[in-house]
């Protein structure tokens, strides 16, 4: 019996791809996978401040009441699922090709004034820019993410696959990412309600490069690391709005576009176990940086004016990670 490359598995933001034995006249095979990813960043920034919040004795004076890292914190992991196709011309020559998409991550944070003050405040650099953003009884702050993607992938084995004890093979392809956010802050002052919001899009066009390095200890388990890098261009869009008195005050509007260039990359271990002739079960981990974003909470700014809040900041980082579980099917 011989074996060809059985095909990519691209994780929830990553590719990814893994084989399967088959006969010499198997030449497609379709996989899917279960996707269980986390969200986080490195970007921290406070949001609202309570002038009458406890102090620790011999601590500098901390007086924040929610930060953008309260808000990713508590994204958890989120399902999704990854659907693709191995074309395999020859032993050592393959086309892939996977779309993923994962649901979006969500967090809301609520806070009052400590024992009811009215001491909550957006921390704006002239606290007489608003009303309602200052000296506020009740803050409320929502964060969504949203991140699917599609890749289309060239193998090139330099060692045959599920023959050797080790082999290696290279990855050349395109990638696209569809990255959508919306920060929203809604500020409670008496009888009022106002409201700051950010949406930011990221469309990711792109092409990588990677390695496929594979063991097979036995004929029915295999062991492989995936790497890639790569470089695209993101077409970013930012809209800001903040109202004042009850939302009847428009402070803010705007609406930036731009290209930045972006950097990713991933990484990735996974099992698979051929327990059939035409079947594949493989589960794994991965990894996904991207650096380039325009992320929602990156576009808050506190400063007043004309010009406040019309800044697209291109220079967010970002990391999803988690389990993926599928199984894969030789025709």
């Amino acid at each position: 019996m011989q074996f060809c490359t059985l095909g990519s598995i691209l994780l929830g933001l990553g590719a990814i791809s893994l084989t399967l034995p088959c006969l010499a006249k198997e030449r497609f095979n379709v996989y899917g996978d279960f996707l269980y990813m986390q969200r986080s960043d490195e970007h921290n920034t406070a949001i609202v401040k309570d002038s009458h919040k406890p102090q620790r004795p011999c601590k500098c004076p901390d007086h924040t009441a929610i930060d953008t890292k309260d808000l990713v914190h508590d994204f958890d992991y989120e399902p999704g699922y990854r659907a693709g196709f191995t074309i395999t011309p020859g032993s050592r020559n393959s086309i892939e090709g996977n779309f993923f998409y994962l649901q979006p991550w969500n967090a809301d944070k609520r806070v009052h004034g400590h024992h009811g003050h009215h001491s909550l405040s957006f921390p704006f650099v002239d606290y007489d820019y608003s009303y309602d953003f200052t000296h506020a009884r009740e803050a409320v702050a929502h964060y969504h993410s949203h991140l699917w993607g599609a890749e289309l992938n060239y193998w090139r084995n330099f060692t045959p696959r599920r023959v050797n004890y080790f082999a290696l093979g290279g990855i050349i392809g395109l990638r696209y990412f569809h990255w959508d956010e919306l920060f929203k802050l809604k500020m409670i002052k008496h009888q009022d309600k106002s409201s700051y919001s950010i949406r930011t899009k990221n469309r990711v066009y792109g092409a990588q490069v990677g390695l496929d390095f594979q063991m097979n200890p036995t004929h029915w388990l295999s062991w492989e690391l995936f790497g890639k890098v790569g470089l695209a261009g993101n077409d970013t869009k930012q809209k800001q709005y903040m109202g004042d008195y009850n939302n009847s005050v428009t402070l803010r509007h705007s609406e930036r576009e731009k290209w930045e260039m972006l950097f990713f990359s991933d990484v990735a271990a996974q099992m698979d176990l051929h327990f059939l002739r035409y079947f594949t079960a493989r589960i794994g981990y991965q990894l996904i940086f991207c650096s380039g974003l325009s992320l929602a909470p990156d576009q808050i700014s506190k400063k007043v004016g004309s010009q406040a809040g019309k800044k697209d900041d291109t220079h967010g980082n970002a990391i999803v990670h988690g389990l993926f579980a599928g199984l894969v099917i030789g025709f």
